[in-house]
């Protein structure tokens, strides 16, 4: 079996941003440096086969010296213990990775100028295409040149950082079937920062950054073990970044006053660290993006308390890790009595008795409301500015979505009409 260390964009000479004025301090230690260092650790202690890098390794060109000393570091590491380290380049580093790779002697640059190239590896081969300038309007794929298919009797691994499925992007645009369609095992991509999931025996899809370098890039970020068998490809996250962002709903219900949500807030926090522990490697730092729901008799003055609870707080250390809050959304609605709303004959109560519908998803005319408006959500998950996200909408998760939108309606209604329930 031949086992790889697949690495995504990696962005060295960036600093995280959105840490607060408490953890400004450590942005050096929070950032992709640390993230290189900690995929190399990685690395040899899997005893990998070798490093893929799939682009935008390095933020500018002006970063050449601080990539330099920081690559060549690591891969110093590396081939100590006869790790070697393949890369092809993004539209960040189309200039200045070709120039590292010419001065450090253990990193292979795949697809100069723009021309595919392909390397064996062990008992593999790595197939590769490098961005020959920042700007590429035309599909890459277009030129890669095939071995008629049922020849092949080795694996092959495609790197290659791309714009999928967004026909008129400047950064080598191209398409999910192309991808398909290619006589590749598996296919590494780089360029969006949201790594894919990655499943099954022939992965195909975004690597995602190695570490968070924006709070909106939420959930687990670190290189891919790949393991390759005969002509299977599996794919596993290693998520070793030393920052990480989550969002986190908390719901209101029942609460008067922030002070009580700030304990609901410190809960929620504990719950999730043990779940990420459970599953994952803890990260140094985690941001929370809050969203604050539900019903509260205080709906109108809650949303000031909120907002002042968050930009009074600190960081705090969470057992091990250092917690701080990074943003806040508040979606509160006044406390609606349904069952007496869904008395009514106009369009209040008709709302109320869909609402109250909704509370039992799996069954009845909630399942009903549930699988109308499916059609709906999954035309808005597979839209442009959504599709990268490659969402799966639940039943659940549906439902909320719904309930949330009846009750803003009912609300809205309700204050037309006076706001008499």
């Amino acid at each position: 079996m031949t086992r790889l260390l697949a690495v995504g964009d990696i962005h060295l000479g960036r600093l995280p941003a959105s840490l607060p004025d408490d953890l400004a301090q450590r942005r050096q230690e929070l950032g992709p440096e640390t993230a290189w260092h900690r995929t190399v650790s990685e690395a040899l202690a899997l005893e990998v086969d070798a490093i893929l890098l799939a682009g935008d390794v390095v933020e500018r060109s002006r970063d050449f010296f601080v990539a330099y000393g920081q690559l060549k570091q690591g891969i110093e590491r590396l081939a100590g213990a006869g790790i070697p380290v393949f890369a092809v380049a993004g539209n960040h580093d189309t200039h200045v990775l070709p120039r590292l790779a010419d001065e450090i002697e253990q990193l292979t640059l795949l697809g100069a100028d723009g021309q595919w190239e392909q390397v064996e590896l062990g008992e593999i081969d790595l197939l590769g295409w490098s961005f020959p300038q920042t700007h590429v309007r035309s599909n890459p794929l277009h030129s890669l040149q095939e071995e008629p298919k049922g020849r092949r009797q080795r694996a092959l691994l495609g790197l290659l950082h791309c714009d999928r499925d967004q026909a008129d992007s400047h950064y080598a645009p191209v398409s999910s079937a192309d991808l398909v369609e290619a006589d590749v095992d598996a296919w590494l991509l780089g360029h969006i920062h949201q790594p894919d999931a990655l499943e099954g025996t022939r992965p195909m899809g975004y690597l995602g950054s190695v570490s968070a370098l924006r709070a909106s890039e939420t959930g687990a970020r670190g290189p891919w073990l790949i393991r390759i068998d005969g002509r299977e490809v599996r794919a596993e996250q290693r998520a070793i970044a030393p920052l990480r962002y989550e969002r986190i709903d908390i719901d209101v219900n029942g609460a008067d006053s922030a002070e009580k949500l700030g304990g609901r807030v410190l809960s929620a926090c504990r719950e999730r660290i043990k779940a990420i522990g459970q599953r994952q490697p803890l990260p140094d730092a985690l941001g929370l993006r809050l969203r604050f729901h539900g019903q509260s008799p205080r709906a109108a003055e809650l949303p000031a308390d909120i907002r002042r609870l968050g930009e009074e707080a600190r960081s705090w250390q969470e057992s091990g890790v250092r917690c701080f809050i990074d943003k806040i959304d508040v979606e509160l609605l006044p406390e609606l009595d349904l069952a007496k709303l869904a008395r009514r004959s106009d369009p209040c109560g008709l709302l109320a008795q869909r609402l109250l519908a909704l509370e039992t998803p799996d069954e009845g005319p909630g399942a009903e409301l549930i699988e109308q408006a499916r059609p709906l959500f999954e035309s808005i998950g597979n839209s442009r500015e959504f599709k990268h996200l490659e969402r799966r909408f639940s039943d659940r998760e549906i439902a909320r979505q719904l309930s949330e939108a009846a009750r803003l309606s009912l609300v809205e209604l309700l204050a037309q009409r006076g706001g008499q329930q």
